[in-house]
């Protein structure tokens, strides 16, 4: 099963030697589509940064095989390395996410998908992000068009640098 980003919220992590309550998980990949970390949104807690892999459980909790203890403070993430990043936040959390420096801040809401991009004459709106089961890579760009229709984009349909520029 592949995890969706409206669904990596509002969960339980269960890690090797803890469990945390999360407000949101948001994976950040690479223009190869891998999973580079993912920040984690804790209920009470400041955000931190943690690796891949991560998974489902039977119960719809996630789990990783890290402990508390490998995870990093989000204030230990270099600003310049989002500009190679992208995240999707259709609900643009990071404007307001307590314990996110301000330089962060800036430098993550730019790798933001959650807009309209054109392709094949037609305009999309980005509608979800599908991870693949283990959550290494995302699998797909969910998308609708001024119709509504459903398409699921892969690496073979979109060119991340080239849909969502930088400026």
């Amino acid at each position: 099963m592949e995890l969706t980003q409206r669904h990596l919220v509002n969960r339980r992590l269960r890690l090797a030697d803890a469990e945390l309550v999360t407000k949101y998980v948001f994976p950040f990949w690479d223009g190869e589509w891998r999973i580079a970390f993912f920040l984690v949104d804790r209920l009470g807690r400041p955000p931190v940064i943690m690796e891949p892999p991560i998974r489902e459980t039977g119960d719809r909790d996630l789990a990783s095989p890290l402990k508390i203890s490998d995870l990093r403070g989000v204030g230990s993430a270099e600003p310049g390395r989002f500009v190679e990043l992208y995240h999707y936040d259709p609900w643009w959390v990071f404007r307001g996410m307590g314990g996110v420096p301000d330089a962060l801040r800036r430098a993550i809401l730019p790798s933001n998908i959650a807009k309209t991009f054109q392709l094949d004459g037609h305009e999309w709106k980005v509608y979800d992000v599908e991870a693949e089961a283990d959550a290494e890579r995302i699998h797909a760009i969910v998308a609708k068009d001024e119709l509504f229709r459903r398409r699921d984009f892969t690496t073979a349909d979109l060119d991340l640098s080239a849909t969502w520029p930088r400026k």
